[in-house]
Parts: C-alpha cells; sequence; structure tokens
C-alpha cells in the first residue's frame, strides 16, 4: 500500500510550536540587552532629547521584551526556563555589547545603524512565516515592536549625529562598523539562530567595560549649574505664587532630569541582582520620569522662554557621587514620597489660576508618582534583601539619603547662590514682561 497524504496549506508549516518558542526566547534576550543599554547611558547623554529618547526606547524595549517572555513561558508550558544555549549566546553577547559603547554618541548609532535595524528586520521575518490562526497572540505585539524598531531608527540616528563631539566620531564609526561586521558574521536578521564558530567579546573594540557617570552630561543650551532655584539652597526664598509658581512649576519638572538619570541607574545597576520584574518596573519607571521632565521643557518653550536663561540642575545626582545602587533606588524613592502630597496641592493651585496645561501636567505626573512610591516600597526591600542586608533596614537607607542631600546642599558655594539667585531673578522679570505683553 502506497503512502498518501493530503496536500500541505503553503504558509502554513514554517514555525513550528517549540522552533516559535526558541525564536522568541532568542528575541526576549536581544531586547532587555538593548533595555539596559539604553538605560545606562541616560546619565551620559547630554541633549534632553537625547535623554528622553533612550528612555523611551528603554521603555519599549522592556514591554517587547515582557511580552516576549510571556509567549514563551505559554508556549513551553510548564516549562519557565529563558537560558540561552549554544551559539545564541554569541548573538546576545553582541547585543549586550551596546552597553560597553565607547560613548553615549556611539551608542546612539550602534542602535540606530546596526542592532536596531537587525532586530526590527528579524520581526518583519517572524511576520511573514507566522500566520493568526496560530500565532495570533505574538503577531500583534510584533506589529506594534516592528513600528517601534522604524521609529526609533531614524529618531536614534538624529540624536547620535546631535550628540557627538568631533573628537568621538572617529572610535564612534569605528565601534558601529566592528559591531555591524560581527552581525554579518553572525547572520542576517531572520530566524535562524546565529552561526557556529563566531566568538563575539564582551566589550568590542574601540568600546570600554561600561562605568556609569558620575557627574551627569548637561545640555549646554541650557543654563547649566547644581541648584537650579534658589529656595533649595535659600530658605528665605518663597516657592512662589501666581505667574511665579506657574514658572518654578515648569523648572521643577524640567529639572527631574536627575530622576530620569537616577531611573536609569538603578535599571541598569540591579537589573541582574533583582531580575526580569525589577526590570519591567524601572523601565516602566525611567520613561515616565523622562515624561515628567519633557512637561517642563514643552511649557518653558511655549511661553518662548529662551533654554539659555532656564536653570538645569543636578545636585541631587551629584549628592550619589560614589554610592551603589541600592543608595540610588533610596534616593529617587525618598523623592517620590517626600513630593507626592505636595503635587496636589500645586495641581489644584495652578487650576485656580487658570493654568489647566500645568495643573494637567502635575495631575498626571502625580498619579505616575503614587505608582512610583509603590516601585519604591517594593524594590529597595529586595535590593536590601539581595545584597545580603535586612530588608526591614530601608529607612537607614533613606535618612542617608536625606542627609547626602543635605550634605550636597551644605557645599554650595557663596558663588553658586548668587549665580542662581540673580538667574531666577532674570527668568522671572523675562517671564513678567512675556505675560505682560499683548
Amino acid at each position: 500500500m502506497t503512502d498518501v497524504s493530503l496536500p500541505l496549506e503553503p504558509g502554513r508549516s514554517a514555525l513550528l510550536r517549540l522552533d516559535t518558542a526558541r525564536v522568541l526566547k532568542r528575541f526576549f534576550h536581544l531586547e532587555r540587552a538593548l533595555a539596559l543599554a539604553c538605560a545606562g547611558w541616560v546619565p551620559g547623554v547630554a541633549r534632553l532629547e537625547s535623554k528622553a529618547l533612550l528612555a523611551h526606547a528603554s521603555w519599549q524595549d522592556a514591554m517587547t521584551a515582557g511580552s516576549l517572555r510571556e509567549r514563551v513561558f505559554e508556549l513551553r508550558y510548564p516549562d519557565r526556563s529563558l537560558d540561552t544555549v549554544g551559539d545564541e549566546a554569541q548573538l546576545v553577547r553582541l547585543f549586550a555589547a551596546a552597553l560597553h559603547a565607547p560613548s553615549g554618541g556611539a551608542l546612539l548609532l550602534g542602535l540606530a545603524r546596526v542592532l536596531v535595524p537587525w532586530l526590527g528586520a528579524s520581526y518583519e521575518a517572524y511576520l511573514e512565516a507566522s500566520d493568526d490562526v496560530v500565532d495570533g497572540p505574538t503577531r500583534r505585539f510584533l506589529r506594534v515592536a516592528v513600528e517601534e524598531k522604524s521609529a526609533q531608527g531614524d529618531e536614534l540616528e538624529a540624536a547620535g549625529e546631535a550628540e557627538l563631539r568631533a573628537g568621538a566620531r572617529p572610535d564612534a564609526e569605528r565601534w558601529v562598523e566592528a559591531l555591524g561586521a560581527l552581525l554579518v558574521r553572525l547572520g542576517g536578521p531572520g530566524l535562524d539562530g546565529p552561526r557556529p564558530g563566531v566568538e563575539v567579546p564582551d566589550v568590542v573594540s574601540p568600546g570600554r567595560p561600561f562605568a556609569l557617570a558620575q557627574q551627569p552630561a548637561r545640555d549646554e543650551r541650557y543654563f547649566s549649574c547644581s541648584f537650579y532655584w534658589p529656595d533649595i539652597v535659600d530658605p528665605a526664598w518663597p516657592y512662589g505664587e501666581g505667574l511665579r509658581l506657574q514658572l518654578r512649576s515648569a523648572v521643577s519638572h524640567l529639572n527631574e532630569v536627575w530622576a530620569v538619570e537616577t531611573a536609569g541607574a538603578i535599571l541598569v545597576g540591579l537589573a541582574d541582582a533583582l531580575g526580569w520584574d525589577f526590570v519591567h518596573d524601572a523601565a516602566r519607571w525611567l520613561y515616565d520620569e523622562s515624561r515628567h521632565m519633557a512637561m517642563g521643557r514643552r511649557r518653558l518653550e511655549w511661553w518662548s522662554l529662551d533654554p539659555a536663561e532656564v536653570p538645569l540642575g543636578s545636585y541631587i545626582y551629584e549628592a550619589c557621587r560614589g554610592q551603589d545602587a541600592v543608595t540610588r533606588l533610596g534616593m529617587l524613592a525618598f523623592f517620590e514620597t517626600k513630593n507626592i502630597g505636595r503635587k496636589r496641592e500645586r495641581a489644584d493651585e495652578l487650576g485656580r489660576l487658570g493654568d489647566r496645561t500645568s495643573q494637567r501636567d502635575m495631575d498626571f505626573d502625580w498619579a505616575d508618582e503614587a505608582i512610583h512610591t509603590g516601585y519604591g516600597r517594593r524594590w529597595l526591600r529586595r535590593a536590601l534583601q539581595a545584597s545580603g542586608r535586612d530588608p526591614e533596614s530601608w529607612p537607614e537607607v533613606v535618612a542617608r539619603c536625606e542627609e547626602l542631600v543635605r550634605e550636597r546642599v551644605a557645599r554650595a558655594t557663596p558663588e553658586e547662590v548668587d549665580a542662581i539667585r540673580a538667574q531666577a531673578r532674570r527668568l522671572i522679570e523675562i517671564a513678567e514682561r512675556r505675560a505682560a505683553a499683548p
């Protein structure tokens, strides 16, 4: 008797269930590596647009990684392992090498020209090989990921060009070329695993081992300083009412740049110790803080205030110089709790002034901070436990953070105090003239 079978439906046999899980697991590790690289370099890039872009990309990467992770668990139930095997580890190592870029500008160009397009093209190949009947859940979030990767590529390229200083360009170009050459050797984008026998170093030359920026890079278009408003160093200086409250609130939102930088620092610093759930929460925290920073920048721009007149400070980040990631987490958690009540009050005051834009920004900020307060309580305890300390000793960490900030404020020089007083007066005068103009 001759064996016979019914015909196969074209295009429906490219991926089986376990093949699919293996490919998606690989994608998860690549997205996680990009999320960490973007976060770690937030303090090291100067332009506010670059910081916001890296924060947004890190969050998008983490969201896609989270969806990939859950889908792998569904397809491989009850197996919940995510270890990389064989030559796949070399591909993951190449994406992880993004963290060890020679500069922030190099990272942006490496993402734009090599890593992000490769991953986006791989997702497109997956969508071509799969169908909605058997794998609709995966296809839904990968369609979103393809759109995000396409948008990221153009934005990252522009940011990299704007970020690079002339002296840093040669190393950046060589590093991007080296990344691309290694990726070509590993294989083109798609569903096949990397070619065997290709060894990828942890640090791709001329990159260097990643070190968190202890002094955050600052956007030269702004009035760079440590203390961004006189009331930080001068208790007699009022927070402000009316127009001055509008102005102070916008400057305060802009200066949540320190929180963006700190969120990036804790994400990359604690990811391995605290695991995936922390990465997922910390990426959201990072993105939210970048949105708050953008709220202030957008309002100040709408009021036609020259960035050169707007103070951009760094004293809270500076207070953590040389501290470990647990202390930085405590600092971020402390300020979330400290300021949350005042934001509701100020939102109401801004509403009474008729400034619905500032009120709306402050109100959404408050909602985000309520979420972040929960993050702080949860992850500070977990971080202490992971470092071998008593998880209930978190009040000591918070007290230490308060002390670090007081010490930094106490080190303010008379010249710094005079400079920020003069700058605040000048900005207030400019804003008052803007408000009085027809």
